[in-house]
């Protein structure tokens, strides 16, 4: 395995517990990739992913840690999120009727469209659930590819097939959810930050199962999703799985009945199959052929402030997740739309609280002469953290602040891109991304099918494994 992101540990994970020889290789000192953690000056923080999706009873992260035996502790979040958009705090709760009963409560003026379209997205959100449930792989290339999906084909999943090639954009416009620019942004919020795309551009499948999920299942983990990383590297060892920190791969060579995985330092270890949590850009390079990066517009960057501050007094500040929506509407990156992430410190730690503040941005122009950039969206982002946490400003004893260039110069992701592709009809579902570039090597991680999030990365994770089990002539557990 190439890499300790969600996917790559999953396919570990798995992997040993069906009896595998597995070696894990990651550069750095901690798992999780762009899910992992660090620690400064006292406080922790996570590198970048906050809200944990798929450990609810039946969700596919949980599957993941009870077929690897591994133990969680996490409660559910409800609300999972609260809008701060004109002024009004707007709980995202997860009764349907309640969600409904609060949408119309901030938005009076919204036409009745919209709530045809939060019934819609239930509705289809719940038939999309079914049918991750079911653990496909797509795109259909091989045999066991359409074995597993046909799984899913259920009715409900049936009635999906004519979104296919359709947007989040025109079910609204057909529902006639359209024209309140503090609902627009609100759904448009949610969108990018599950999927990489507004309503206008986003995949009807991929968006209801987003808008969906943050209130099917949403949980709090003590340490957030570096703690879940660490917990499948612990599954990984337990039957001898071996995961190596400091420990990056420089090259991935051909070689009889497998792979040649060349470290750092130049050792070779000879392999049967691979699993490569790496984009595919970065694969190339693995391949002794140029990096390649996505175009600009194919995905998006990520600024995030961490501030370690003073939590004294805090302790009835929940929940631990809120948006900061501008308030006509509008643009919603660059600090315009930020995601407020908030963890307490425990025990000896009462009083050390992280906060996490993060926006999209694109990735270009993040070099060397970007400091007035990197300075206005620090600004901004203070400014959202003060709407939700009093006395922000007065109680920050670290700050710190991460662009894109920092992203990439951790996780070694072509540009810094994060979160996948943008989640368009173009390259979801049945035209998704192939995890098999080469034989016996297969990709993981959220440029793959089905995506961004740490439930869309554990699924190809997933396949990954199963795949390798198969060539191995051994019984995957899922």
């Amino acid at each position: 395995m190439i890499g300790s992101g969600f996917g790559g540990l999953t396919a570990a994970a798995l992997a040993d517990r069906t009896a595998l020889r597995v070696s894990v290789f990651e550069r750095h000192v901690r798992p999780g990739g762009c899910a992992g953690d660090f620690a400064l000056d006292g406080y922790w923080f996570p590198a970048g992913a906050t809200v944990v999706t798929g450990l609810e009873e039946g969700g596919i992260l949980r599957r993941v840690f009870d077929t690897a035996g591994i133990v969680v502790d996490a409660r559910e979040l409800d609300p999972s999120i609260v809008f701060h958009v004109g002024g009004k705090q707007v709980p995202y709760l997860r009764s349907p009727e309640a969600w409904r009963s609060v949408f119309r409560t901030a938005f009076p003026t919204a036409p009745d469209g919209y709530d045809r379209f939060w019934k819609w997205s239930r509705a289809t959100g719940g038939a999309v659930y079914g049918i991750g449930a079911a653990l496909p792989s797509l795109p259909i290339e091989r045999w066991p590819d359409l074995r597993r999906t046909a799984r899913a084909a259920r009715p409900g999943a049936l009635r999906t097939l004519p979104l296919l090639g359709r947007t989040i954009g025109q079910v609204k416009q057909k529902l006639g959810a359209v024209g309140h620019p503090g609902a627009d942004a609100l759904i448009d919020s949610l969108l990018l930050d599950a999927t990489g795309a507004r309503a206008a551009e986003c995949s009807a499948i991929q968006g209801a199962i987003a808008l969906d999920l943050y209130r099917r299942g949403c949980q709090w983990v003590e340490g957030g999703t570096g703690k879940l990383a660490m917990l499948l590297v612990r599954a990984t060892r337990i039957h001898g799985g071996e995961v190596h920190f400091g420990a990056g791969v420089s090259a991935l060579d051909r070689a009889p009945g497998g792979w040649d995985v060349v470290l750092d330092d130049g050792r070779r270890i000879r392999a049967r199959r691979v699993v490569a949590n790496v984009p595919p850009g970065s694969l190339r390079g693995l391949r002794g052929m140029p990096v390649t990066r996505p175009a600009d517009d194919q995905g998006w960057g990520a600024f995030v402030l961490h501030a370690g501050i003073d939590g004294s007094g805090l302790d009835g500040l929940d929940p631990f997740h809120q948006v900061i929506l501008p308030e006509a509407g509008g643009e919603l990156e660059e600090g315009a739309s930020s995601l407020v992430s908030i963890y307490p410190g425990r025990g000896a730690r009462s009083g050390q609280w992280s906060v996490s503040v993060s926006t999209h941005t694109r990735t270009g122009g993040w070099g060397a002469d970007s400091g007035a950039r990197r300075s206005r969206l620090e600004a901004q982002l203070r400014r959202a953290a003060a709407e939700v946490i009093p006395g922000f400003a007065d109680r920050c004893r670290v700050v710190r602040s991460a662009t894109p260039a920092t992203f990439e110069r951790y996780t070694g992701r072509p540009g810094g891109f994060v979160g996948g592709l943008a989640q368009r009809p173009g390259n979801t579902a049945l035209l998704a991304p192939g995890h098999r570039p080469e034989r016996h090597l297969y990709l993981a991680g959220d440029h793959v099918f089905p995506g961004p999030g740490t439930v869309g990365t554990a699924l190809s994770g997933i396949n990954a494994y199963r795949d390798v089990a198969e060539s191995l002539r051994r019984r995957p557990l899922l």
